[in-house]
Formats: C-alpha cells, sequence, structure tokens
C-alpha cells in the first residue's frame, strides 16, 4: 500500500511538472485569443518552471536516430539471415534518409495546420509503429515499417527547431545544445547496444530493432502532458514569402547537406572501411562507436561556444578545426592513427550537427519562418545526404578500392566550410526577400 501510495505520488508529481502552468504562463495563454502576434508564440522564459516540458522534447529528441541506425552493426546478420543483396539491404538504410529529404517541405505546413506538440507526437507514435513493423523479419513489411519510420522522423526533423525557437527562444543555444546532445546520445546507444542486445536474446536480431519501438512507444505515453501546453499561430495561413530565393537559405541548406553526407556516409562505411583494410571486426566496430559517441559531448558545447564569439567567421574556422584533422586524417593515413582521426571526426561531426540546427532556429526572423527553413534545409540537405552512401558503395565496386572515395570526404568538408563562412552571421532570414 505504501508502495502504490509513493508511486501515485511520483506519478502525480511527474504530470504536474508538466501541465500545471506557472501564473505567468497562463496568462500568456489566456492571451492567445487577442490577434497580438506576440502572443501567439508566447516561448518560456523560464527553465526552472519548465523543466517538464523540457524533458519531454529531450524524450522525443531521443527518438529521432536510434530507430534507424540500430539497423547498421546488425546489417550482416541481417543480411544472411534474410538472404538479401547488398542493393536490398541498402534500401533499408537509405530509405530513412529520403524520406527525410522527400518530407520535409511539408512538415512545417502540418506543424502550423495542427499544432507543433500534436504533430511530434503523432509522429512518435509512427515511429513506434514503424519499428514494430520492422521487426517482423519479411522483407516487404520492412520496408513499409522503414518508409513510416523515415517519414515520421522527417516531420520530427523539421519541427523540433521550431519548437525550441518558439518555446525557448531566450535559452537556444543552450536548449539546441541539449536536444542536439540527447539525439547523439540515441544514435550511439543504437549503435552501441544493437550487438549485445542481439546476443542477449540468443542471436535473434529483431530484439534489438525492437527496443527502440519499446522506446518511443513509451516516450509517447510520458509526454502526453505536453499537449497541455500546445498553441497555435493566431493565422494558420501559410506566411507569405518565400527561402528558395534567399541566397542565404541555400548557403545553409549547403552546410547541412554536407555535414548530413559525412555523417550518414561515415555511419554507413567506416566500419567496413576500416575492415577491408585490415582492422578486425572488434576494432572496427570500436571505431564506428568512437565516431559516433564523441559527438555526443561536442553537440552540447558547440552553440554555446559559436554564440560566445562574437566574430561569427573565427568561430565557424575554430569549430571546424577538429573535422579537418579527422577527415584528412582518415581520408590519407587511415590506420597510421585511427582513434585520434574517428575522435576528431566524431567531434567535429557532433559539433556541425548542433551548429546547423542552431543557426535554423537562430537566422529564421521567427518561428514560423524557422520552421519553413528548418523543412527547405532538412528537405535540400537529406537529398544530398542520401547520395553520399550510395556514391561511396558504387565508387568502391567500379575502382575496386577505397582511395578515391576516402577523397570524396575531403570534398565534402570543403564544401561545408565554405557554405559555413558564408552563413555565419546574426542577420535574421526572412520569408519574403533576401536577408536582411
Amino acid at each position: 500500500m505504501r508502495a502504490e501510495s509513493l508511486f501515485l505520488a511520483g506519478s502525480k508529481a511527474y504530470y504536474l511538472s508538466f501541465c500545471v502552468p506557472s501564473a505567468a504562463l497562463q496568462q500568456r495563454i489566456d492571451s492567445m485569443s487577442s490577434p497580438s502576434p506576440a502572443s501567439a508564440t508566447p516561448g518560456f522564459r523560464h527553465l526552472a518552471g519548465h523543466l517538464g516540458f523540457l524533458l519531454g522534447m529531450l524524450l522525443l529528441a531521443a527518438n529521432m536516430r536510434g530507430a534507424i541506425v540500430v539497423l547498421g552493426p546488425l546489417a550482416e546478420v541481417v543480411s544472411g539471415k534474410l538472404q538479401l543483396s547488398g542493393t536490398a539491404l541498402g534500401l533499408l538504410t537509405t530509405i530513412p534518409v529520403l524520406c527525410f529529404g522527400l518530407l520535409s517541405v511539408t512538415a512545417a505546413r502540418l506543424g502550423r495546420r495542427y499544432g507543433l506538440e500534436r504533430i511530434l507526437l503523432a509522429s512518435v507514435l509512427f515511429v513506434a509503429l514503424g519499428q514494430a513493423l520492422r521487426t517482423t523479419g519479411v522483407y516487404s513489411v520492412m520496408l513499409g515499417g522503414t518508409v513510416i519510420v523515415g517519414a515520421a522522423i522527417a516531420v520530427m526533423n523539421v519541427l523540433t527547431p521550431a519548437l525550441v525557437r518558439r518555446s525557448f527562444a531566450s535559452h537556444l543555444p543552450l536548449v539546441t545544445g541539449l536536444y542536439t546532445f540527447v539525439m547523439s546520445g540515441g544514435a550511439a546507444l543504437a549503435a552501441f547496444s544493437a550487438v549485445p542486445v542481439m546476443q542477449m536474446a540468443g542471436g535473434d536480431w529483431r530484439w534489438s530493432l525492437g527496443m527502440w519501438s519499446a522506446l518511443a512507444g513509451l516516450t509517447l505515453l510520458l509526454c502526453l502532458p505536453m499537449l497541455r501546453y500546445e498553441h497555435h499561430t493566431v493565422n494558420n495561413a501559410a506566411p507569405s514569402g518565400s527561402l528558395w530565393r534567399n541566397s542565404d537559405a541555400w548557403w545553409l541548406a549547403l552546410m547541412f547537406g554536407c555535414q548530413s553526407m559525412l555523417f550518414y556516409t561515415g555511419t554507413a562505411w567506416i566500419a567496413k572501411i576500416f575492415i577491408d583494410l585490415g582492422s578486425s571486426e572488434t576494432e572496427a566496430g570500436a571505431l564506428l562507436t568512437v565516431f559516433n559517441m564523441l559527438g555526443i559531448p561536442a553537440a552540447l558545447v558547440a552553440p554555446v561556444i559559436y554564440s560566445a564569439i562574437g566574430n561569427k567567421k573565427l568561430a565557424m574556422l575554430l569549430l571546424h578545426l577538429p573535422l579537418f584533422v579527422g577527415v584528412f586524417g582518415f581520408a590519407f593515413a587511415p590506420l597510421q592513427l585511427p582513434y585520434v582521426w574517428m575522435t576528431c571526426f566524431g567531434i567535429g561531426q557532433g559539433t556541425m550537427i548542433a551548429l546547423v540546427l542552431t543557426l535554423i532556429g537562430a537566422r529564421g526572423a521567427d518561428p514560423q519562418t524557422s520552421a519553413s527553413l528548418s523543412g527547405m534545409c532538412q528537405s535540400f540537405g537529406y537529398l544530398l545526404a542520401a547520395c553520399g552512401p550510395m556514391l561511396f558503395g558504387v565508387l568502391h565496386d567500379f575502382l575496386g578500392d577505397w582511395q578515391i572515395p576516402l577523397y570524396l570526404f575531403v570534398v565534402m568538408l570543403l564544401t561545408q566550410f565554405v557554405a559555413a563562412l558564408k552563413i555565419a552571421s546574426d542577420r535574421p532570414i526572412r520569408l519574403s526577400g533576401p536577408a536582411a
């Protein structure tokens, strides 16, 4: 009886941390009935009073990569069990990135029409359902589940920066760093736990995928109280103007595309490259884990460092230094200091994803523009990123070695750096006309 009382008390405390807004927040919610633009996107001025909402957002972020990344370490096992060709297996890893590119442009419209919280919770529900389909072991069903997971995470990718901008505008670098930290942590956990979970399940790889379906379902239940904070813009019509003729928006999209291409190509091929160059499977897996793990702390601090340096071009140069060391070392001397290269590569990747998401949130003139900018960047960026793993595989099959494909990492990085210097500014990007 005492245990039950403690459980109920804890549950009530958790629920109240979400659902009982402060008086100031309640006034802002009530004021939404007025046509004032400011009241349409009030935001939370103080983090301490809204930790429940922040926790819910971080739980959503934890589901934005793991369901996809978990298949990578299991690729050889899944391919053998289901007797899949390289092309058939490649579809299971490429489809989510294609979904990110093809569907991102529609996410901002969904968020405006139905509300950010509602669409994000619906998306995590679809992650749970799609991942459950991927555990069936029937290839055609797995493809359908992969499409569902990819589409759901595409929407979450776009709307999460808009939610951060709307709700935590005064703490944008810190909160962006936190949710990127958790998102990267989810990816690292998926890569690290996939094989051990399979081994504990007697060699059944489906348990590793099913774990992420269960996590998404639990997240949905825990985050339902976020709907109490839900609000829409006063005018649900799409904002006037377009970003597609804005040069700053295109430079930001190119930066996003290059960093995504580097990450997804690295995730897909780093372990395979090291194995083919003579490393053991265990060492190759450890190097891939280093690549994923070291991005986690970097994602947390990079937005804060960028915001603290007044000269934004200098900030971009400094934050790119680890990536230059890691990529050039990996491309030209991969077996000389592999752990150094993967450490720097991982730190650089974590830095860049957090930084580009911060720029999407910070440089949009308002939350609606940030959502549209997020959709544009992720649509173009993930379509570009989807080409990376496939291009690497084609070049390797055609040339018979990894040297030329490794040089592509350098080309991607240099292109990203040029775009980053172009976008290194505090000027707001607006929907109509060029950046002010």
